[in-house]
């Protein structure tokens, strides 16, 4: 989650997938490697994605998508599911990745963390 958060620090977290929403930093378990990780959420499964020339823009920033990723955005947009992002896009591996993540999957908000 670097530039916010690099490996190592400790964070408080609110338990509850229910207190997360768009620009909140949560902590899930991925859908890939069943391994704790930590992402921005940018959005909801009910919002209409924007995308302008190859680039998906949110309020809190904008993330590239290769034509693959592009697809996938579609086809995995499930109800009650969350769109995750690490805040270091041309390394970070995620819901560009696999798509967007059940709210079952997620341990809770990150609220504040050590510096």
């Amino acid at each position: 989650m670097s530039p916010a958060l690099t490996d190592g620090q400790i964070a408080l977290v609110l338990r509850g997938s229910g207190r997360i929403h768009p620009g909140d930093i949560a902590v899930y378990h991925s859908p890939v490697t069943g391994n704790l990780v930590v992402k921005r959420c940018i959005l909801n499964s009910d919002a209409e994605p924007r995308i302008e020339n190859g680039w998906l823009i949110t309020p809190w920033g904008s993330w590239y998508l290769s034509g693959t990723q592009w697809e996938r955005l579609g086809e995995t947009q499930i109800e009650n599911a969350l769109f995750m992002v690490g805040d270091n896009q041309f390394k970070s591996f995620d819901s560009r990745d696999y798509g967007f993540v059940p709210r079952t999957s997620f341990i809770g908000r990150v609220l504040s963390w050590d510096d």
